[in-house]
C-alpha cells in the first residue's frame, strides 16, 4: 500500500491506475515532474526558512502549489520513489555549469540515484534551467543519451577538460550538448550515498549564505517536451527547439502574471511584492 507522500506525489503528477516500479514508469514520472512542480527559490531569496522535513516538503511542493530547488525536490523524490518500490538514494554533486572554477566547488547539488536490476539511473528534476527532462543511465558512460530537448551524456570526470584539483571525489561529469558543443553541467559519484545530515548542511549553506546564488537571485524553471522556460530575476527566457525568446519584466503586474500563469505557482501577494521589491533594489 502506498504511504502518504507517494500517493500525494502520484496525484500531483496526474498518474492514474496501478503503479509498478518499472524503468518506463520512472521515466514517465520525471517527465511529468518537470512539467508539474516548478524549480525555484522564492523562500531562500526572501530569507525564509527552507525545510527538508518530509511533511513540510510534501505540504509545500505537493499540496500548496509551490516551487523548490534541488535539495527540496530530490529529498522529496527519494522518499516518494522509495515508497513506490524503487531502490533510491541521494547523492551530492558539484556544479560546473557556466563556470570554470579554480578550486573545488562545494557539494550542493542534490540528485536521486535509482537502482533497477543492478543498473543505476539519474532522476534529477531540480537543476533549474538545464535540468534533464528524462531519466539518464549511469551505465552508458561516454554515450549520447537523447531527451525530449537537448542530448546529454556522462563522461569520466577526468575527461571533462577540468583540472583534477577541482574535481575532488567526483567520478562522472554530466554534460549537455549546446550549439554542437558538449558543456559541463555537474559532477557526481553515484556510489557516494549521503546521509540526511549531509543534505541538511548543504541546504543551510544554499539557503542562508551570502555567497549563494539562491539568496542573491530569484530563479525559476519549468519545462515541457517542446521548451524550457526560465526566469532569472526579472528576465524571462523560453528556449524551444530551434528558437529562443527573451522578455524583460518591467512592471509588478507583468511579474505577477508570469509567476501565476507561466510557472503556475500559488504564492501569496505579500511574497510576490517582497520579491519584486528586492529585485528593484538589486537590478
Amino acid at each position: 500500500m502506498q504511504t502518504q507522500i507517494s500517493a500525494l506525489y502520484l496525484d500531483k503528477l496526474g498518474f492514474e491506475g496501478e503503479f509498478l516500479p518499472t524503468l518506463a514508469n520512472l521515466k514517465l514520472l520525471l517527465n511529468l515532474h518537470v512539467q508539474t512542480i516548478p524549480f525555484g527559490n522564492f523562500s531562500s531569496f526572501l530569507g525564509e526558512e527552507v525545510s527538508l522535513a518530509p511533511n513540510q516538503l510534501a505540504q509545500k511542493l505537493l499540496l500548496d502549489g509551490r516551487e523548490g530547488y534541488c535539495l527540496e525536490q530530490s529529498s522529496l523524490t527519494r522518499i516518494a520513489l522509495t515508497e513506490l518500490g524503487y531502490e533510491a538514494y541521494n547523492v551530492l554533486g558539484r556544479v560546473y555549469y557556466q563556470s570554470t572554477p579554480i578550486s573545488t566547488p562545494v557539494r550542493t547539488h542534490l540528485v536521486t540515484v535509482v537502482r533497477i536490476d543492478q543498473h543505476l539511473f539519474l532522476y534529477d528534476p531540480g537543476f533549474g534551467g538545464m535540468t534533464p527532462t528524462t531519466v539518464l543511465s549511469l551505465d552508458l558512460i561516454g554515450e549520447t543519451q537523447q531527451t525530449p530537448l537537448e542530448p546529454f551524456r556522462f563522461v569520466e570526470a577526468a575527461q571533462s577538460g577540468l583540472d583534477a584539483t577541482v574535481l575532488t571525489e567526483m567520478t562522472y561529469m554530466l554534460q549537455v550538448c549546446l550549439h554542437d558543443q558538449w558543456v559541463n553541467v555537474y559532477a557526481m559519484n553515484p556510489e557516494q550515498q549521503i546521509a540526511d545530515a549531509d543534505a541538511l548542511v548543504a541546504n543551510w549553506y544554499i539557503s542562508t549564505s551570502h555567497e549563494s546564488l539562491f539568496t542573491q537571485h530569484l530563479m525559476l524553471f519549468r519545462a515541457n517536451n517542446d521548451a524550457r522556460t526560465t526566469l532569472k530575476d526579472g528576465v524571462l527566457r523560453i528556449h524551444g527547439k530551434g528558437q529562443s525568446e527573451k522578455k524583460e519584466l518591467s512592471t509588478f503586474d507583468a511579474f505577477e502574471h508570469v509567476i501565476k500563469t507561466v510557472f503556475r505557482m500559488n504564492i501569496s501577494q505579500q511574497q510576490l511584492k517582497a520579491a519584486w521589491a528586492k529585485l528593484a533594489l538589486n537590478p
